[in-house]
This record gives C-alpha cells, structure tokens and sequence, in this order.
C-alpha cells in the first residue's frame, strides 16, 4: 500500500469532520445576514426600531423576524420524547432560577414530562418552533415557542398548579430573563382576558409582554408590536 492510499481516508474523515463541524457556524451565519438586511435596509419610517432597540438582541431579532416577508406555512412533526425533554429542560430551569416560575410550577412541569404520552412541534416560517406536551389528562399540557436564537417567546399551559405564580411579578422576572430591563419607558397596560393578567409595552423596544393566569391556567408572552399597534388594543 503506497503512502497516498494509506492517508486518504484519514484525510477524507478530517476533511468531512471539519464541514460538519463548520455547518452550524455557516447557518448562523446566513440567519445573521438574514436578519441585518430585514432590519437595516429598511426604509425610514415611523414603524423604526429606536437606537436602543437595535443594540439589544431580542428586541433586534423580534423586530427583523416581523419585518421579513414570510408565509404563514407550518410543518408539524412528532418527536422523540426523549430528545425533546433534554432540549426543554434548560428553558425551565432558567424560568425557575430567574423568578419567573416558582418552585412547585417547575417540579409540576418536570412531571408533565415524565407524564407525556405525545410531543409534537409546529415549526413556522418565521423562525418560531412551538413544542406541545401532552398527558393522558387532556386539561394537562404544556408548550414552549421558541426561536431560531433560543429566545423564549411564549409559554402557557396547564400544569395542576397556580400557588406562588403572581402575574405582575412574573412578568418583571420574565423581562430581566430576556435581558429587557435596560429599555427606561416600560409602561403598564390595561389587563385584558379572564383572569389577571399583567401586561407591558416598551415603545423604544417595541416588545409587548404578558403574563397571565386563570385558575390553572398559566401564561406569558413577548411579541414584537408597533406603537400604532399597541395604541389601538
């Protein structure tokens, strides 16, 4: 065996190593180009994310994605139970740590896992991928969006519990979470829904948050919305 066919399939090994390991840091890098373009060439307008907006990377990124141009498809899939509870687990855990949850929602929520009899995600276009938990019980459920970036956009379930989650106070927790706290013009919004809800608006952020619960049912949410918007709800 001569020297080139002894070390050609080691270097075709290293070479394939080398792609695979570099494709994540090339889609990350398309999505940055993706959403720089969405949010910089833009024309000027009244709907324009202010200065602070655009140096913070949640309020940047919920900007570009509602700026792009996308259909509303969705492609649905069923998941392994398994994968999906170990790429879940570490999003609980920070609601849990940051104060947003309390104690007992994530020991409810670690049980709705072990309970699950189905998992389904619902990806959309816009970068959002939404999993669904499901029990035997059919009030029990939890679901979790989150985007291409890893931002918690929504939780809301069922989880058997309500002591210790307060909306107004879940929702501070949830804006220092997603490192929302350095916007000054925060301003309380009127409750809507059943139950009591917290509702928030940034204008220089354009971000809108709530959290809300109604008897066991629990939720929270940040979405990207123009003052116009926002004035008329």
């Amino acid at each position: 065996m001569n020297i080139r066919e002894r070390f050609f399939p080691l270097l075709t090994t290293l070479c394939l190593v080398v792609l695979c390991s570099g494709l994540p840091f090339l889609w990350f890098v398309v999505r940055d180009r993706q959403l720089d373009t969405a949010l910089w060439q833009l024309p000027a307008s009244g709907d324009a994310l202010s200065a602070a907006g655009r140096q913070n990377a949640v309020a940047r990124e919920l900007y570009a994605w509602r700026q792009l141009d996308f259909s509303p498809d969705t492609v649905g899939t069923e998941m392994d139970l398994e994968e999906v509870r170990q790429d879940i687990q570490p999003y609980l855990t920070r609601l849990c740590n940051a104060g947003v949850w309390p104690d007992t929602f994530l020991a409810a929520a670690n049980e709705l896992l072990q309970q699950t009899t189905q998992c389904t995600t619902l990806r959309e276009a816009s970068g959002m991928t939404t999993y669904s938990f499901s029990t035997a019980n059919p009030d029990r459920y939890l679901r979790l969006t989150v985007s291409d970036y890893g931002t918690l956009t929504a939780v809301h379930g069922n989880l058997g519990v309500q002591e210790g989650f307060v909306p107004s106070d879940a929702v501070k927790a949830y804006r220092t979470l997603l490192g929302l706290d350095g916007f000054a013009d925060w301003e309380e919004s009127t409750p809507r829904g059943y139950g009591t809800s917290a509702p928030c608006y940034s204008p220089d952020a354009q971000l809108y948050l709530t959290a809300s619960l109604d008897r066991w049912y629990f939720s929270m949410s940040v979405t990207s919305m123009v003052p116009e918007t926002y004035a008329g709800l």
